[in-house]
């Protein structure tokens, strides 16, 4: 992954759980095996902050697009380091912009070879796939899991939520999933049961699976995109 070290920002004061820092310099592979999957397994490889909020907020849902100043608000960070991250990501090719007026929209190169791997990495570390993996294999009669609130927005979150789609389906399993997941991610579930999917929430929320669908993202397993065009400014 070059494009990580070829920017060259300052690095940002971040803090890492103490099992980041004592898996270095060790033999075995368990503390890192083990750890939580979580935003800080990324720090060592992004040091900037700022870009790190960039590429969960473009990966997480590349339905979104957006400008300069409505990032700079959504992220809490100021104008220029967006400016600055933002035109880092466009010249490594992973995202791409268009003018519209006198504003640039930017959005996800979906082109870039390297797309659908941070795609993965970003859900992963999010805890989206520690979700799909526990209730997909669990769940006899699901037929769909949409992520909603501010991961569908491409915000990172203490908690996932989300609305399982399907008839029947074992609500003691699912009362039980916030700790299973957890677990795995450090992240509290709301998860909402529904026999279908309402047409007022697709827009809102994010589809990251589908029965009987397999592959619709290179290399991005249980990954599915509702196809909405969303532009947030």
């Amino acid at each position: 992954m070059y494009f990580f070290s070829h920017f060259n920002s300052q690095p940002v004061n971040q803090s890492y759980p103490s099992q980041v820092s004592e898996c270095h310099g060790t033999h075995s592979g368990e503390a890192v095996k083990n750890q939580t999957i979580t935003l800080d397994l990324l720090g060592p490889l992004i040091t900037s902050k700022t870009r790190l909020k960039l590429l969960i907020r473009f990966f997480l849902n590349q339905n979104l697009s957006g400008y300069l100043q409505g990032l700079s608000k959504e992220l809490d960070e100021n104008t220029n380091s967006i400016r600055v991250e933002l035109n880092r990501l466009e010249q490594a090719g992973l995202l791409a912009s268009e003018l519209e007026g006198r504003k640039k929209l930017y959005r996800v190169n979906d082109s870039h070879p390297l797309t659908a791997d941070l795609t993965s990495i970003v859900r992963k570390v999010s805890g989206i796939d520690a979700l799909v993996d526990k209730v997909v294999d669990n769940l006899p009669g699901l037929s769909q899991v949409w992520i909603c609130g501010a991961l569908a927005r491409g915000i990172q979150a203490d908690a996932i939520d989300c609305l399982l789609i399907g008839e029947n389906l074992d609500r003691k399993y699912i009362e039980g999933l916030s700790a299973r997941v957890n677990e795995l991610t450090g992240k509290k579930v709301n998860a909402l049961m529904l026999e279908q999917m309402p047409d007022e929430k697709r827009e809102q929320c994010l589809l990251v699976w589908e029965k009987g669908v397999e592959k619709w993202l290179p290399a991005c397993r249980h990954i599915v995109l509702y196809k909405t065009e969303i532009n947030t400014c």
